[in-house]
């Protein structure tokens, strides 16, 4: 497994072998662990062009993955686009670390390209719990 990981403005430190353990925690826990991703660590105006283009949505989000994998030999899964301006926000809203909320997020991005979903009650209470358990939270986040 390769994690590809660029960060687009370097005034927003992450802590790289942190998130790169997560990702390849929650790749080995959901049994997905061959695949190659690519995280890029971006700000408001990136991610919203992103979710402009292909969501059809005109404003700045914390997360969004891209399922990229073919179903064949490629080892690729895809690519996650992770917003730190809003980790940072989330990070003092929720009272949580900055660190802490960039693995969340990138994490959350990782179910996504896994096939977990956040568009029902249901589907999101599961994710979130799933989530949680990897951040080491025992599905008690935020």
């Amino acid at each position: 497994m390769k994690i590809n990981i660029n960060l687009v403005d370097r005034r927003y430190a992450i802590d790289i072998g942190g998130v790169k353990r997560a990702v390849r925690d929650v790749m080995r826990g959901e049994r997905a662990g061959g695949n190659d991703i690519d995280i890029v660590y971006c700000r408001d105006r990136e991610i919203t062009a992103l979710n402009r283009e292909f969501k059809g949505r005109n404003e700045t989000t914390d997360v969004l993955a891209f399922n990229l994998s073919d179903g064949g030999s490629d080892n690729y899964l895809g690519e996650i686009y992770v917003n730190l301006q809003m980790a940072r926000r989330q990070a003092r809203l929720f009272r949580v670390s900055y660190s802490q909320e960039v693995k969340r997020l990138t994490i959350h991005g990782v179910l996504h390209l896994l096939g977990f979903r956040d568009d029902t009650k249901a589907s999101r209470a599961r994710m979130w719990a799933c989530q949680e358990n990897y951040l080491g939270n025992g599905g008690n986040g935020r």
